[in-house]
């Protein structure tokens, strides 16, 4: 268990009490291979990134006060880089992102952390949901990549947190039929939830081959990938259509993809890479608030931070029905 901070804030920071903790899939790479995107650590490391708190302390030159709950944006840019200076913050030369080496993540129970990447929340986000307001965030910047249009064809591959949620936005975005597939039964069963019309077992059918089959050989206009990539990239880039676009979310553990270069070519696709999330609270914010999207119930497994380990095995083994495991770190 991580130690309670009781450090003072300085200039531009809060000291937080983590109220909710999500365990990410990116979080199953290093926990499981010791590696996420390339990056490893030869040091402990406290993991944990999709999170929520309650400001105890504020900083000088902060407008955060003691008592508001935030959500806590994981990433924090330089802001003077090129692409900073560009308006995208997300793909800052000098990020420091919570949970990936060398910056520790939020599985504690105190943390200070930069002011400028907490988010105020209102009191209708329950601390689950602001927690969850991160895979929400990643999941409308991918959808915001697909530019999804009303009556188009939508595949989403993996029925995790952030496919789910996919799902939804998909369905916000006026898509006419959504296909989903997910080896497991109860994420199939989410997904038909969050506005799936066609769900598919990934464990058993040829997904591509049935995407096109039930379109009638034209395929899905878009094709977002939100599982471990390897298998469903290439699936994806299959089913869409001639001139389709094709969104990757999903990190592989192998960090390399590969599909057939002729189809994607013949096809003249879009491929979209997604990398987190940009300028997206306010809009997570409002879609969570307004109550189009439930992100509470997302949170299918809850844990003491004693019971961090069993978190993780759960989520690793995709036990128990898990959907998103979270880890509330001062609940006894």
């Amino acid at each position: 268990m991580a130690e309670v901070s009781d450090a003072e804030p300085g200039a531009g920071e809060v000291l937080l009490d983590v109220t909710a903790v999500g365990i990410c899939g990116s979080d199953l790479h290093t926990y499981v291979y010791g590696n996420v995107g390339g990056i490893t650590s030869d040091e402990p490391l406290t993991l944990g990134h999709e999170a929520a708190g309650v400001v105890v302390a504020a900083g000088p030159d902060v407008e955060l006060r003691p008592g508001q709950r935030v959500a806590i944006d994981p990433a924090t840019p330089c802001g003077h880089c090129e692409r900073c200076q560009a308006g995208e913050p997300h793909l800052c030369l000098n990020l420091a992102f919570m949970g990936l080496y060398p910056y520790h993540g939020a599985l504690r129970q105190r943390m200070v952390y930069p002011a400028r990447s907490c988010v105020a929340v209102p009191p209708d986000i329950t601390d689950v949901g602001a927690a969850m307001l991160e895979p929400l965030g990643v999941a409308l910047h991918a959808s915001r990549l697909a530019e999804i249009q009303i009556g188009e064809d939508v595949a989403v591959l993996g029925c995790g947190a952030i496919g789910l949620l996919l799902i939804r936005l998909a369905r916000l975005a006026g898509a006419r039929r959504i296909f989903a597939s997910d080896p497991h039964p109860w994420r199939r069963e989410a997904a038909a939830a969050y506005g799936a019309d066609v769900v598919l077992d990934a464990s058993t059918a040829d997904v591509a081959a049935e995407v096109l089959r039930l379109t009638s050989k034209r395929g899905v206009d878009v094709a977002i990938e939100a599982a471990w990539v390897a298998d469903t990239a290439p699936q994806c880039v299959e089913m869409a259509r001639y001139g389709g676009r094709v969104v990757i979310v999903g990190i592989p553990v192998e960090d390399f993809i590969s599909f057939r270069a002729s189809a994607a070519r013949r096809k003249e696709l879009v491929i979209h890479y997604s990398r987190r999330m940009k300028h997206t609270y306010p809009a997570a914010i409002a879609l969570a608030a307004s109550g189009q999207v439930d992100l509470d119930r997302l949170a299918s497994h809850s844990f003491t931070l004693e019971q961090t380990p069993d978190a993780f095995e759960t989520a690793a083994m995709y036990a128990d029905g898990v959907v998103r495991a979270v880890v509330l770190p001062n609940q006894r």
